[in-house]
């Protein structure tokens, strides 16, 4: 298999920096949107149509529950693509998810409700979210790879940023789309209407494979085949024996970007719609707003990262965001839209700029031969254990507590906290250093 890579090395190893960017910011962006529709399905939608129950709450926890299960697929793909990707090459793996994710988004548009074929529908439903989550647990690691090697040292923390690009205007593509059909009759949206934006995924993901095909394999990782061929190396048993640590604090260091992004997002959609009688398109208009104010905040964080140094920016992020939580649940609380807007976009802030840099600083925590596998790995598993269960516990606490600020508001701290201290801790190669 190592053949395979270092026979076109005299070409392949050209770089491609910009080129590189594009492409993983393109393929992410797609896959992020495909990711978001479900989400916002799965808030709005998922409980009416698949899974039938007179308790609503149920309903809706069923639903979320969907959402949480292609989390827990994540960690296959991490260690299905980061092994292939590690050993064979970045760029194969990367078009092979973005395939994967198109194809499981498409069919879930075309899928049956539980009126039409019972329980079958669930099945199925919980099925193709399984595959999404096994597409985006090995897009994510080699999207910043594939951008990160590429990059010239002096723009590396610039350029491997550009897969986290794709998530907001993933998020905007797939706000708009909803907020398109969430004005239709109740029994239409229920009926077709949010099918739509699912199907029109298909276009969009031809559009992704023809700019990522033309990609060149990493420079990085055909230096490293030549030099000590992987023949007998298991990525993933080497971390686990001997970077368990750096594994652990690497789930820690993106648990904000991806569990407290969720939310903002999934778990505010839900909270404001169910519980403060915030109407969807409204709710809509203020996730589009997350996406547009992410743009603003990755340049800006990458920029103090540059200036000063990475961790400096992380650190700083997290802990904003820890001491943000409490005022800002009291603001959504309100039921005011002016204050949820305030409190959701300010906590998006903290949250993107940390993400931006999240992902060139996870990079060097790992060798280059084990590192697809090791960030794939850090995001996937934090999003597993963390992620995917965050708007569940968080509509449970509205279940058992009601509306009140204060164990959202611990949720949120919890989440931040953590990943405050992996900020701090996480050991990288190198430690960058303000130039």
């Amino acid at each position: 298999m190592t053949q395979t890579v270092t026979a076109g090395a005299g070409q392949a190893s050209e770089r491609q920096p910009i080129r590189a960017a594009l492409g993983a910011f393109v393929g992410t962006m797609i896959e992020w949107y495909d990711f978001y529709v479900y989400g916002t399905a799965a808030a709005l939608v998922f409980g009416d149509v698949f899974f039938k129950s007179d308790d609503r709450f149920m309903g809706i926890i069923a639903s979320l529950g969907t959402f949480a299960i292609g989390f827990v697929a994540r960690p296959v793909g991490a260690l299905l693509f980061g092994h292939f990707g590690d050993k064979v090459g970045r760029k194969n793996s990367l078009i092979i998810t973005l395939l994967l994710m198109g194809a499981a988004t498409v069919l879930i548009g075309l899928l049956p409700g539980y009126s039409s074929i019972g329980i079958s529908a669930a099945i199925l439903l919980i099925l193709l979210r399984l595959i999404q989550g096994v597409a985006v647990g090995g897009e994510w690691g080699g999207a910043v790879l594939i951008a990160a090697e590429h990059a010239p040292p002096k723009w590396k923390t610039f350029l491997a940023s550009a897969p986290q690009y794709g998530s907001p205007i993933g998020l905007m593509l797939a706000a708009l789309a909803f907020r398109t059909v969430s004005d239709l009759p109740r029994e239409d949206f229920l009926a077709w209407g949010w099918r739509i934006p699912f199907l029109a995924s298909a276009v969009l993901i031809i559009v992704a494979f023809v700019i990522r095909a033309g990609i060149k394999e990493s420079p990085e990782l055909i230096k490293r085949l030549e030099e000590m061929p992987q023949d007998d190396i298991v990525p993933a048993k080497e971390i686990f024996r001997t970077r368990a640590y750096t594994l652990l604090l690497g789930m820690g260091l993106c648990l904000l970007g991806v569990a407290g992004f969720y939310f903002l997002t999934t778990l505010m959609t839900t909270f404001t719609t169910e519980s403060l009688g915030i109407s969807k398109s409204d709710i809509l208009n203020v996730i589009f707003w997350v996406g547009v104010l992410e743009l603003i905040a990755f340049p800006f964080g990458s920029w103090i990262a540059t200036r000063f140094n990475e961790r400096f920016l992380l650190v700083a992020m997290s802990a904003a965001a820890f001491v943000f939580a409490i005022p800002m649940m009291m603001l959504i609380v309100t039921g005011d839209l002016g204050n949820i807007r305030i409190g959701i976009l300010v906590g998006t802030f903290f949250v993107a700029a940390h993400y931006a840099v999240m992902a060139p600083f996870l990079t060097r925590a790992f060798p280059v031969h084990l590192r697809y596998t090791g960030i794939s790995l850090s995001s996937s598993l934090s999003g597993a254990i963390f992620s995917g269960l965050t708007p569940v516990v968080g509509v449970w606490l509205v279940k058992t507590y009601g509306v009140q600020w204060l164990p959202l508001s611990l949720l949120f701290m919890v989440i931040a906290g953590l990943t405050l201290l992996s900020s701090l801790f996480l050991p990288i190669e190198e430690e960058q250093v303000r130039s």
